[in-house]
């Protein structure tokens, strides 16, 4: 097992970055369309595209605190020497869809 920070051997790895993404985003978007939608659509004013960029604004900016969130406590969940081997013996995309579902069942 070659020797490097978490976040070099994750955050700086592109598959494992994009699967997380993918992943965190997929897990995001499901509470967002279920209550944020409806809000959009018959509390906002404005045009369809004003709306669908308004609720693109919102989906990125409720985005970026819950992937660090998921990775910080990814890391924070990796407590023995153990854990950690299991984890890099995933392949990258295994590894992104761990980092990914780690908030997930917290609602």
């Amino acid at each position: 097992m070659s020797e490097g920070s978490y976040f070099s051997r994750n955050l700086l790895n592109k598959q494992v970055l994009m699967s997380a993404l993918f992943t965190a985003y997929k897990n995001l978007l499901w509470p967002l369309v279920g209550i944020g939608l409806p809000i959009v659509i018959f509390g906002v004013d404005g045009t369809g595209i004003e709306k669908a960029t308004f609720f693109i604004a919102i989906s990125i900016c409720l985005f970026i605190p819950y992937f660090c969130l998921c990775f910080t406590m990814h890391k924070l969940s990796l407590k023995t020497k153990d854990d950690e081997e299991k984890f890099y013996a995933l392949s990258p995309k295994e590894r992104g869809k761990v980092i990914g579902d780690e908030l997930s069942g917290w609602w």
